[in-house]
């Protein structure tokens, strides 16, 4: 028996293999970049097609070496471990707090009845259309006299509070049965249990999707931390990062070292929560 493979397939799959291609060239340009020497790099022009990408030396750990310890020339001596341990800190630690209350609001958004419920639902999607820059000076101005600049707990403020993460985990709350919130009230259980033990188990899924794209956006986060960081032992990745881009630095090979070291928590957390990512995007999976 034959199989015939419409067109259509063809085309999409050849987009697909197309985007991952277009995807995954920067990340191997910049890992295979960052085992060359400056020489090599600056003979680029001179060499075969398959020797300007690949590194004379895959053992060749001067450059991590260098940026991981502090001694790269733009790091000024302070080594881009601690600009990790930094943004660890302030993602980890501004985590919890916008995982409470974006499920907690989406929870009483999702499920309960209230005046101005509409409203202010409509006030939460407002805020994902607000850029950082325009609430950034009031934000600022309300940091530095509470004296919180350079400190994590300045960093991690506006992070406190996830619009998006309560849109999300709402639309993932109000597929689930009202039965299964009203049998809890019936065997005697209080709001707090309802929501703890028998909601929450039901949003793994979404619960681990915003966990990895808020990690991300924390991760990623440059605008406020460069407003309220000036302390060099107090900078996160991506202003660890920003040291790098200067017109005469040339020292592309410790740049994409940089790059590379500052991925690797990313990617750790997405291959550890790919699998719940697809099922938070795809829903609760309670039926009524």
């Amino acid at each position: 028996m034959q199989h015939r493979i419409s067109v259509g397939k063809i085309i999409a799959t050849a987009l697909i293999v197309l985007y991952f291609i277009f995807a995954l060239v920067p990340f191997m340009m910049v890992f295979f970049t960052a085992f060359k020497t400056t020489m090599e790099i600056n003979d680029i022009p001179n060499r075969s097609m398959i020797r300007r990408i690949l590194p004379d030396d895959f053992t060749n750990f001067s450059n991590i070496v260098s940026v991981f310890n502090g001694t790269a020339s733009q790091l000024n001596g302070v080594p881009f471990w601690r600009f990790i341990i930094n943004s660890l800190i302030v993602t980890v630690c501004s985590l919890f707090p916008a995982l409470i209350l974006a499920s907690t609001a989406a929870y009483g958004l999702a499920k309960y009845k209230f005046p101005g419920k509409t409203l202010i639902f409509y006030m939460f999607l407002g805020l994902v259309m607000i850029p950082m820059e325009m609430i950034s000076i009031p934000l600022f101005m309300s940091v530095s006299k509470l004296g919180l600049i350079n400190t994590y707990v300045g960093i991690m403020i506006p992070s406190f509070i996830s619009a998006f993460g309560t849109f999300l985990l709402k639309e993932s709350i109000e597929p689930i049965p009202n039965s299964y919130i009203e049998a809890g009230r019936i065997d005697g259980a209080g709001e707090f249990n309802i929501f703890l033990k028998l909601i929450m188990p039901m949003l793994s899924g979404p619960l681990v999707t915003f966990v990895v794209i808020k990690c991300t956006w924390c991760w990623n986060e440059l605008f406020w931390p460069l407003l309220v960081v000036s302390n060099e032992s107090m900078k996160t990745v991506t202003l660890g990062l920003s040291k790098f881009s200067n017109d005469l630095f040339k020292e592309y090979g410790q740049l994409n070292a940089a790059v590379l070291i500052s991925i690797i928590p990313l990617l750790l957390i997405f291959i550890f929560g790919h699998k719940q990512i697809k099922v938070g995007l795809m829903g609760t999976g309670v039926k009524g």
